[in-house]
């Protein structure tokens, strides 16, 4: 574990909380996911373990947020300690962007319940002193048009989210995904936990590497396992998007952002949204960076989708509008990452295997990156996982329960982005 990892409670810089708050956090960790996580007194304590757990160890598939945070809050308690097993390669860290970088501020509390950490030292050892630059206190919005010549220009702007919308509290940072699962990884050090480098075939597979006779299996990966779970319907949208780090020389000498302002803009493209979000940023492996961008679209399968096109589109979209806020692509040849991915359904995950719990399935129903984004999500579900099996219960249906006002919010969102995206960009004019 770094230095950094080993910071003390008196220590903490986060200004949002102060040292005696950082004090009662550490004393009831708990209590900061619970507003989110929607579980019974009973299941929201650390000295909630049950008499008999219903399984005496967790063999758990994928080393990303989600298989990190629930390892992490298992292996802390008395039920399962010294009993748990990930089944992958330790995180490592990428300059090229894989997964999301959005972080909305209340994943730190998430992650810190997990951890069993005041969220200050996880807030100081992800940022190494640099949170308050990166922090979002509001997010402006705007239309964006191609001009014939190429070039593209932006709207009128206008503040629609305000952290004085939000108690006060910052509305988001902004991180690499690896770097937030290596930084994760530093606190579990020592941790009673074994990895296990291996793929899992099946789930007769897995309950082989259990230390225990009764294991839960967790599969947080997207992909699912032989012999284990439903299988999800075949995918009628996917979001195609492309993303890259940004410096920003420009940023004062455009006027269009101002510091510690995160932005929303995007135009309606033949039926459908083309939306982009802007996050401050910064980044160990990318010490030039200071935003982050992404550009994404729904779209619908079938013979008519070209999905290099829309990619192009996508990057063209990316760096026009980054040109037009006065920002310049970081190093995009090592940066940059661009994908399809599958759109599943909204409703509730009621298919059930004993043993077995597909946390990836349950946590990202919906949209990808449309809304409730895919770090606070993985956090989320991985908290309330865990407490579901330390209290001895089955954490399926607080996972239905604690996921269903994210589901929602993806859904209405998807259709602004698709459906009624006309209505969206006229929104934004």
């Amino acid at each position: 574990m770094s230095a950094t990892a080993k910071t003390t409670v008196a220590e903490i810089t986060d200004n949002e909380i102060t040292q005696d708050e950082a004090a009662a956090a550490t004393r009831n960790i708990g209590s900061i996911a619970g507003r989110d996580a929607r579980l019974p007194a009973w299941l929201n304590s650390d000295e909630s373990v049950a008499d008999n757990p219903k399984y005496d160890s967790a063999v758990i598939i994928g080393n990303g947020i989600g298989s990190l945070c629930c390892a992490a809050r298992l292996a802390r308690s008395k039920a399962f300690a010294g009993r748990v097993v990930i089944l992958g390669k330790p995180p490592e860290q990428s300059r090229r962007l894989i997964g999301g970088l959005t972080l909305r501020a209340r994943s730190m509390d998430y992650f810190a319940a997990c951890l069993g950490i005041p969220r200050g030292i996880l807030v100081e050892h992800v940022y190494a002193g640099h949170h308050l630059e990166v922090a979002s206190d509001s997010q402006r919005a705007a239309r964006f048009t191609r001009r014939r010549d190429g070039t593209y220009e932006i709207g009128k702007t206008g503040e629609w989210m305000s952290r004085w919308d939000h108690n006060g509290r910052v509305l988001s940072y902004d991180v690499r995904n690896s770097h937030m699962a290596a930084s994760i990884y530093d606190f579990m050090q020592d941790m009673d936990i074994r990895w296990q480098d291996t793929k899992a075939g099946s789930l007769r597979d897995c309950k082989e590497f259990a230390p225990g006779d009764n294991p839960i299996i967790i599969n947080a990966t997207p992909m699912p396992l032989a012999g284990a779970g439903g299988l999800a319907k075949k995918p009628k949208n996917f979001v195609i998007a492309a993303q890259t780090l940004f410096s920003a020389p420009r940023q004062r000498e455009k006027g269009i952002l101002p510091p510690n302002t995160s932005f929303f803009c995007g135009r309606s493209r033949a039926g459908h949204l083309d939306a982009s979000v802007w996050y401050p940023l910064r980044d160990p492996l990318s010490p030039s960076a200071r935003f982050y961008g992404i550009f994404y679209r729904t779209v619908r399968a079938g013979p008519g989708l070209h999905k290099n096109t829309e990619i192009e589109i996508m990057k063209d979209n990316l760096f026009g509008v980054a040109n037009a806020l006065g920002f310049e692509a970081v190093d995009p040849d090592e940066t940059l990452g661009s994908a399809m991915m599958p759109c599943s359904s909204w409703g509730p995950i009621n298919e059930h295997t004993p043993g077995y719990l597909h946390l990836s399935r349950m946590a990202n129903d919906g949209t990808p990156i449309i809304a409730g984004d895919g770090m606070p999500r993985a956090a989320l579900a991985s908290y309330v996982t865990a407490e579901a099996l330390i209290a001895g219960g089955e954490p399926q249906a607080y996972l239905n329960q604690a996921m269903s006002g994210w589901k929602q919010r993806n859904r209405l969102a998807h259709h602004l982005f698709a459906g009624a995206s006309l209505v969206t960009d006229a929104g934004l004019r």
